[in-house]
């Protein structure tokens, strides 16, 4: 079977355009068929006009069989799994996973939880490299000076991805609170 790969956009960034990309290449014949370390591996197939969405949710085994269930009596098939992010796909008008601002919100909250754990325990890494490379001599303050480079390195990107989410959580309760003046 012929296969091609594509990296990925970066979800947390840019997941619409990553859908694109996604239902680009199914027109062209080309179907995702798994997502691992922002890597895209297609199979080559027959040409489909489709649309994709993705759920971020862990999942246990026993779980899994019903929430596809949940999805296909939407419209949406499920395509591929991997560490609690979801692909489906669909055709063209099928009502979208996220319809409303509440599950919106939700799914960027379970997005954002480990990043935010992460983006935090890379802060504290970084403080307490900080302290060995100011206060300790000798090997302490190499291995300091070591863990504080390496801990930045994480911790800057870990940071903007962060705030990244915390934007998106900000303009999607925007969104649901202007929804809500709308309507009344």
């Amino acid at each position: 079977m012929k296969k091609t790969y594509k990296i990925s956009n970066g979800l947390t960034f840019f997941e619409q355009k990553d859908l694109q990309m996604l239902r680009e290449k199914a027109a062209e014949g080309w179907m995702v068929e798994s997502f691992k370390g922002g890597l895209y591996t297609f199979t080559k197939s027959g040409p489909e006009d489709v649309i994709f969405s993705i759920d971020y949710h862990e999942l246990t085994p026993e779980d899994e069989e019903e929430y596809c269930d949940l999805f296909a009596a939407a419209g949406w098939t499920h395509v591929y799994s991997h560490t609690g992010i979801h692909l489906f796909k669909a055709v063209p008008g099928t009502p979208p996973i996220y319809s409303d601002a509440a599950s919106k919100t939700d799914q960027v909250k379970r997005t954002a939880k480990p990043v935010y754990i992460v983006t935090i325990a890379a802060l504290l890494f970084t403080i307490i490299a900080l302290a060995f490379m100011k206060l300790a001599e000798g090997f302490l303050n190499q291995a300091g000076k070591i863990g504080f480079f390496i801990s930045i390195v994480l911790f800057i990107p870990m940071l903007m991805t962060s705030m990244a989410l915390f934007i998106q959580l900000l303009k999607v309760n925007k969104s649901s609170k202007n929804l809500k003046e709308i309507s009344q």
